[in-house]
């Protein structure tokens, strides 16, 4: 049983995603439902009392709560965003199904930024659903961005995607980034000079992207033979172009905008176009702005006024990076006076007698704030991408044949005895047992598994040298952060955070899960991961000896 939803402020149903167990289990709980319970706003109505005491016991006593366990196992989890509630109804262990939960609202603010009322719209629903889908059909283990590393392909397409940057003319934005994709692995990247660096998530959402791509054409090409490729993605525009968001630069979260260009060189062999709009400085600020606003429209309902005058000045300070931002954008001037003036009207609302309340103020100062919003959707630049494309089909034909069995054997253990149990599914629940391991604060673990032997480690690093934590994190305070393995690794964030709470620059932190086809002594299991530390540190240039001390 799964059910995906995203309640909107008012608690009407803004997204669904749900498969028949899930109704079947809704009609059960009506018996008035008469047939009808697939609507809407009967599955609202129903949940409307859980979201209801979500919400209150959030805002009204500050005692927020991240999921509920019900007798027969059925788990629902909650997150929060911007006043939107998100919430998953299934019977996966409750870390997978946070864990998927964090990747829904980040998927979200890939494809809609902030403004989450997009999803009102059918495509961007259609669109969120395909990304949900494409979530779980890649190879990678959540949070595991994947690059193919095969010298001559690599150097080849590296090339190719160099010459034809010069063909494509992206107007007047200077900053772009060609991507080629196999399968959901990253085989080649060509930035423009000045590009700001993509994120380990901007990669993993790119990917959950061209598995969506891939699988619909592939569809559309079983149905019809004389379809050519490149067939229009239905929750794309008409050039398979759209605006998402991303965390380049080292945003927080996905909210600096690019135009994306979706193009089939092959079947699984993908080539995206990454356009920067040149709005990451506006997009982080908005964030920013939205989030404390939140807080403050929070402390209003909470009445708690002592926590009131930080907050304006917190909110005051983001909306003035807010407003500088878009005057250095040359953005609209009538926009930057009307937030300007609406921070003023909150404030005195706030701290002086005036016959407008701040609850009013602050609803003004979020309409603002979404005009805001809607300028961070800008118009998509047309490329011209037929030319180049073939172009690049002709210089990767030596080599299009090995990558498409590359795509389809990689992170395959098929060839081993140890086929009916060694699948994705199996390395994805071992990949989530030492997840899990990690996340009770334990630093190692070595189990069995039937015929496997599996060990997981894990240290810290700065720039390269492993560290030991000025303050190591107590379990109980690593089982309170959220689960590892998202895409914005929000448990390593704050893991890193707590471990070292007074210095954390350069400092990340390091995993290494391995899968012995066979049985084998825990000690051998671990002087084998040992080795292959030794092994990573080497090829990435780093001082071995000191990790396998650590190890």
């Amino acid at each position: 049983m799964k059910a995906t939803l995203i309640f909107d402020s008012v608690n009407n149903l803004l997204f669904s995603k749900w498969d028949d167990s899930f109704l079947q289990r809704m009609k059960s709980l009506n018996e008035q439902a008469n047939g009808n319970i697939t609507d809407s706003y009967n599955i609202a109505q129903l949940l409307s009392p859980i979201i209801t005491s979500q919400r209150i016991m959030a805002a009204q006593f500050g005692n927020t709560y991240s999921s509920m366990q019900c007798k027969d196992d059925t788990v629902i989890v909650f997150d929060e965003f911007l006043d939107h509630v998100f919430m998953i109804i299934t019977k996966d262990d409750i870390d997978d199904a946070q864990r998927e939960l964090l990747d829904c609202k980040t998927l979200v603010q890939h494809i809609c930024g902030q403004n989450i009322d997009l999803l009102h719209s059918p495509v961007y629903q259609g669109w969120l659903s395909v990304l949900l889908d494409s979530r779980t059909k890649g190879d990678s283990i959540p949070g595991a961005s994947g690059v193919i590393g095969e010298s001559g392909a690599t150097a080849s397409a590296l090339n190719a995607l160099k010459t034809i940057s010069k063909e494509i003319k992206c107007a007047s934005y200077q900053h772009y980034h060609l991507i080629l994709f196999v399968g959901d692995k990253m085989l080649a990247l060509y930035s423009s000079r000045g590009s700001e660096d993509l994120m380990p998530p901007d990669l993993i959402l790119l990917s959950f992207q061209c598995i969506a791509a891939q699988e619909h054409w592939r569809n559309v090409n079983k149905s019809d033979t004389n379809t050519a490729s490149n067939s229009w993605l239905p929750w794309l525009s008409e050039e398979n172009s759209a605006i998402v968001n991303l965390c380049a630069g080292g945003a927080v979260v996905p909210c600096a905008p690019h135009s994306l260009h979706i193009a089939e060189v092959a079947p699984r062999i993908v080539l995206l176009v990454l356009v920067d709009m040149e709005m990451r400085d506006i997009g982080i600020a908005a964030h920013m702005s939205s989030q404390i606003l939140s807080n403050l429209e929070r402390l209003l309902l909470q009445r708690n006024l002592e926590m009131l005058p930080n907050t304006l000045d917190n909110l005051e300070a983001a909306i003035k990076k807010t407003t500088d931002a878009l005057r250095k954008n040359k953005s609209n001037s009538n926009l930057c006076a009307r937030l300007t003036s609406r921070m003023l009207e909150l404030r005195k609302s706030c701290t002086t007698t005036t016959p407008l309340t701040p609850e009013t103020t602050a609803t003004a100062m979020r309409t603002a704030l979404d005009a805001l919003l809607d300028h961070l959707k800008p118009d998509i630049p047309s490329l011209k991408m037929d030319q180049p494309l073939k172009d690049l089909t002709n210089t990767l034909a030596p080599y299009i044949d090995f990558l498409r069995v590359k795509a389809m054997r990689y992170f395959s253990l098929g060839s081993y005895p140890f086929q009916s149990s060694a699948s994705k599914a199996f390395v994805r629940a071992i990949a989530s047992r030492a997840l899990s391991s990690f996340r009770e604060g334990y630093g190692g673990a070595a189990w069995r598994r039937g015929a496997l032997h599996a060990c997981a480690l894990q240290w810290w690093e700065r720039r390269g040298v492993p560290v030991r934590p000025a303050r190591p994190p107590h379990p109980a305070a690593a089982r309170a952060l959220p689960p590892p393995g998202d895409l914005r690794a929000a448990f390593y964030r704050q893991l890193v955070d707590l471990a070292f709470p007074t210095d954390s620059q350069g400092v990340s932190i390091k995993e290494l899960i391995c899968i012995h086809l066979g049985l084998v002594p825990a000690a051998t299991a671990v002087q084998q991961a040992r080795r292959l530390a030794h092994s990573v540190h080497e090829l990435a240039g780093y001082k071995p000896a000191l990790a396998a001390d650590l190890l």
